[in-house]
């Protein structure tokens, strides 16, 4: 069989990429409810905000590079909506936008738009913040707090479970409400029994790969447990290390990417296995308690070896076995 060359988005979904990108924005609407019921109207400012950054400049950049904007393309409220998730809700709104801006134009539109971006603009978008603000990335107010709309914010905020961990120490929370999300994080992250629901809506709709989110928290888990950070129980410091930062949500919305993530069933296992230990290696030994974006842009770079070497495994063993040949074995 011959292989024949498509263009991007190169997306194995039996819709197109419009429905997909549909499925994630359907599936992102309850964690901005959460987080609207713990924070109030500085949500859906923020969001609105991302929104509108994200539209503009991919816009700019598809008519900047004469490709022409394409309407059903959905791509850009996906990564506007993920980019305050990702953020406290006392965050300043020029923040916002320029996480957004990177997201759009240092990690998407250079390569050549949708369907061509090596990296996962929302990760490169939220790392670009926590670079440009390592502090203010990491200060959060308590759920269900006032906080302001406009102008000074008023709100107390202090650092998260996640730097607890961090500094070797076992975060004064309750699992219960770690699962249920009423403590101090990223506004759209800590509600865990919501992340899980929505992976499994987007696993029924064969959007993402399941295979991807349960491989990355396994190893990661597995990680925690052999290498404790904290003097807890074994088992409960593996239930705080996955429900502190952004792990899970990680896990469901953005290493499922199904531009930057690997193609085979094979290669996403493995995939995943690695970006859970490369996550928790970021946040045992980096400078910053929010490890996934980083790692998952590092995993990125080296997505299109897990494909090569799997693709290379499978032409041996048929050639061995069957005699097979390469492009054979690479259409199976």
């Amino acid at each position: 069989m011959k292989l024949v060359p498509r263009n991007a988005p190169h997306i194995r979904h039996s819709d197109n990429s419009k429905t997909v990108m549909g499925d994630m924005i359907v599936s992102l609407l309850p964690l901005y409810f959460i987080a609207f019921c713990y924070y109030g109207m500085r949500v859906l400012v923020m969001m609105a905000i991302s929104l509108v950054v994200c539209f503009v400049a991919d816009t700019a950049g598809d008519l900047l590079a004469g490709r022409g904007y394409n309407f059903r393309d959905f791509s850009p409220f996906v990564t506007g909506l993920l980019i305050p998730l990702m953020m406290p809700a006392t965050a300043q709104y020029r923040m916002v936008v320029v996480a957004g801006l990177a997201a759009i134009l240092i990690a998407k539109q250079p390569f050549g738009g949708t369907g061509d971006n090596f990296f996962n603009p929302a990760a490169a978008g939220i790392a670009f913040a926590i670079a440009c603000w390592p502090t203010e990335m990491f200060l959060y107010p308590n759920p269900f707090d006032t906080i302001t709309v406009w102008g000074e914010q008023a709100a107390q905020t202090s650092a998260g479970g996640a730097f607890s961990l961090r500094l070797g120490g076992i975060p004064a929370l309750n699992l219960q409400d770690m699962f249920l999300g009423v403590f101090q994080g990223p506004m759209g992250t800590t509600c865990v029994l919501v992340i899980l629901a929505c992976f499994l809506y987007l696993a029924f709709r064969r959007t993402i790969r399941p295979e991807l989110t349960i491989s990355f928290l396994l190893a990661a888990a597995l990680f925690a447990f052999l290498f404790p950070r904290t003097t807890a129980q074994p088992m409960e410091g593996v239930l705080y290390e996955m429900m502190s930062g952004t792990m899970v949500f990680s896990a469901v919305f953005m290493l499922t990417d199904p531009v930057t993530s690997p193609k085979t069933p094979l290669a996403c296992v493995l995939y995943g296995l690695v970006a859970g230990v490369v996550t928790m290696g970021f946040r045992y030994l980096g400078g910053f308690e929010q490890a996934a974006p980083f790692a998952i842009l590092l995993m990125n770079a080296l997505s299109p070896l897990f494909d090569e070497g799997v693709w290379r495994l499978k032409t041996r063993l048929l050639k061995r076995e069957e005699g097979g040949e390469p492009d054979e074995a690479y259409a199976d």
